[in-house]
């Protein structure tokens, strides 16, 4: 039988989620007597801090979300894994209201949510007040560990979308951390059962999303919640949400979260019944160790390989095109050369193609551009307009350039510029790159 959030949760798919999003998820949760909505206090702007506790039981877990406002990935994971465990989809934890108390925050930052940032409504990063505690927020946090004592907690984010999985030109949809909570990066029990605990959600995961699980740098950052939390005895797992392949919403992610955080109860569930061995637990300590690192900015939205340059000096190189932020719909060139392991969400060989900078249309006349026409201008080699804004009218899914500066080499790149240019093989205009889009002609 469905729970009361189950037909609600398709609305979830979106790339950023805001307060007034969630509130019909907690509205339904309220005709539920297996869970109770708490208030736990107030963001800088008086938005509600929701928490949803589930069971009774002496495992006490908190997971918290959106601490970064424009972070919403696993705010959609936690209400799946919520729906999951009321209904008792998964046998394994069938009895997961007697051995667990579960208490989630699915959105601490909601002012930040609703300008869709990282910070807060004061500017300040939540994530960086563990110390001053300068923040509602960090305080709501804070306050709920020392008074639920959590003998779990998941700091649950999303990291860049150019994170690799060490070098080996994935991307690194779900990144894990046992974070350090002094600077010798000691592992104490607590620490080491949460290095455990992500070596089974690990290997969880893993079949579903191979060479994409990395493993997040633990450099002990003092003024960090996670690493202040893991010092106060929660064995402390930090979930960092990645990018995936054709995947805009991070839909994967999602779901990859729910798989891992279940695969954790589940052990803990096999720890508390006497059913795995300490050996067992050290091996899944050791396979922590075995998690290829989390590589920053190694990966790109688009790379092409081996383009020709002809000129007074003819080359061939590699071109990375980025977004200038996650939620921005621009994409720039970010680097031009020899790419070393840098590796791109979707690439193209363009060895046999020659690069063309393009030419300029001028509007003497209203022009309607729909995908087929657009098209039909870039295989005539025509990459921006020039002309009255309202003689141009873009019915078709791309950007189009108009009245932008023509590069001053027509054979060379700008770094930080737009990504737009032609490929050529040949006379013919073979593939194009619009804002970042790669779109081929032939």
């Amino acid at each position: 039988m469905p729970s009361p959030i189950s037909h609600l949760l398709a609305s979830l798919n979106r790339s950023h989620i805001t307060h007034s999003d969630i509130q019909p998820l907690f509205k339904a949760l309220q005709n539920d007597n297996q869970v109770q909505i708490h208030h736990a206090g107030n963001s800088f702007e008086g938005r509600s801090i929701q928490r949803i506790t589930y069971g009774s039981g002496p495992i006490v877990i908190l997971a918290w979300t959106q601490m970064h406002g424009n972070e919403a990935t696993a705010t959609a994971s936690v209400f799946d894994m919520l729906d999951i465990l009321l209904q008792q989809k998964d046998e394994r934890l069938s009895d997961a209201r007697a051995l667990f108390t579960l208490h989630i925050v699915p959105m601490l930052n909601p002012d930040g949510a609703q300008r869709c940032i990282r910070h807060n409504a004061q500017a300040i990063d939540i994530n960086r007040d563990a110390m001053a505690k300068q923040t509602l927020e960090g305080n709501v946090l804070m306050n709920l560990v020392d008074s639920l004592k959590p003998n779990i907690a998941f700091n649950l984010h999303d990291q860049s979308p150019y994170y690799q999985c060490g070098t080996n030109g994935h991307p690194s949809t779900i990144a894990f951390l046992a974070p350090a909570f002094d600077l010798d990066k000691t592992v104490d029990s607590n620490r080491h059962l949460a290095m455990a605990l992500i070596g089974r959600m690990t290997e969880a995961i893993t079949p579903h999303i191979p060479n994409c699980v990395a493993r997040y740098d633990d450099t002990f950052s003092p003024r960090s919640f996670g690493d202040r939390i893991a010092g106060k005895g929660a064995a402390t797992i930090l979930i960092e949400s990645g990018a995936c392949y054709d995947d805009p919403n991070r839909q994967v992610a999602r779901r990859m979260n729910v798989v891992a955080m279940l695969e954790a109860m589940c052990l803990l569930k096999e720890q508390a019944e006497g059913s795995i061995s300490a050996e067992c637990l050290n091996e899944y300590q050791q396979a922590y160790w075995s998690i290829p690192e989390n590589t920053s900015e190694t990966l790109s939205s688009l790379v092409i390989r081996g383009l020709h340059f002809v000129g007074a000096h003819s080359y061939q190189a590699g071109v990375s095109i980025k977004q200038t932020a996650r939620y921005s719909n621009q994409f720039f060139i970010d680097a031009v050369g020899d790419l070393g392991v840098q590796a791109g969400l979707n690439e193209y060989d363009a060895n046999e193609l020659t690069y063309d900078s393009g030419n300029v249309h001028t509007l003497n006349a209203p022009t309607i551009i729909s995908n087929e026409s657009y098209k039909q201008w870039l295989k005539q080699g025509v990459i921006q307009f020039q002309g009255e804004v309202h003689n141009l009218i873009n019915q078709s899914d791309y950007q189009v350039l108009l009245n932008q500066p023509i590069p001053a080499d027509p054979h060379a790149l700008i770094l930080q510029q737009p990504a737009y240019f032609l490929m050529r093989r040949g006379d013919s205009v073979v593939a194009a790159v619009i804002n970042g889009a790669l779109i081929e002609l032939q």
